[in-house]
């Protein structure tokens, strides 16, 4: 694993470690590096499907018709 993707890890886990107990208060049974991983993960696998789908400057409201406007056929209901 780089460098750099360590120290995003590790920020992250000083982010949660100082916000989790505060917001939640209880302490984490899940270790906070695999969490923070997890997040950062998450986070960019989001930025990469909405990338050229969504702007930043979207308003929220829009959302779902944009979630609709970029749907896929599969994604839909059965018809059985």
């Amino acid at each position: 694993m780089s460098d750099s993707k360590q120290q995003e890890i590790a920020s992250m886990k000083n982010a949660l470690q100082a916000t989790a107990k505060r917001l939640h208060a209880i302490e984490s049974r899940s270790d906070v590096e695999q969490i923070a991983a997890e997040v950062l993960r998450l986070n960019d696998a989001v930025r990469a499907g909405a990338n050229g789908r969504l702007h930043y400057g979207d308003h929220p409201q829009d959302f779902a018709q944009a979630l609709l406007f970029h749907s896929d056929a599969t994604n839909g209901k059965s018809s059985e």
